[in-house]
């Protein structure tokens, strides 16, 4: 599947407000109003952060970093008892250096991998979605 530009900044804009995105043809406005307030109210969402990482790579960028470093204050800040990083474990890995670089407990973190079996988005064959190399935060 290929995406406009315009799926694909609302996907990303979702992604990193901790917001599902729902694509959805022929769903309208009104009609994704009315699901969502339907929809039972739940608790308080726990915070969480999508680090990606560049192709064929598996160090941090800069913006990474950023991303890294505002989870690990917020972490600290929360005294979260449990750090979960969610993704293909090398990448798990480089973010976790990271996290303990930025003062979080090693023991604090539990990794959970995950292959490539399950894309956030299906491209076209050969066609690499920068996306789909992500990495997620959560406590």
């Amino acid at each position: 599947m290929i995406l406009s530009t315009h799926t694909r900044a609302a996907l990303t804009a979702g992604l990193l407000a901790s917001c599902a995105v729902l694509l959805v043809p022929g769903l309208t406005k009104a009609n994704a109003q009315d699901l969502a307030a339907s929809a039972p109210v739940a608790a308080q969402p726990r915070p969480g952060y999508v680090v990606f990482f560049e192709q064929n790579s598996t160090e941090v960028s800069p913006v990474a970093a950023g991303t890294i470093r505002i989870a690990a204050r917020a972490a600290r800040g929360n005294k979260a008892p449990m750090v979960r990083i969610v993704g293909r474990a090398d990448y798990a890995e480089a973010v976790k250096a990271e996290l303990v670089r930025q003062g979080v407990s090693a023991s604090s973190i539990v990794l959970v991998g995950r292959d490539d079996t399950g894309p956030l988005i299906r491209a076209s064959t050969g066609v690499a979605e920068p996306i789909n190399r992500r990495v997620l935060i959560a406590f």
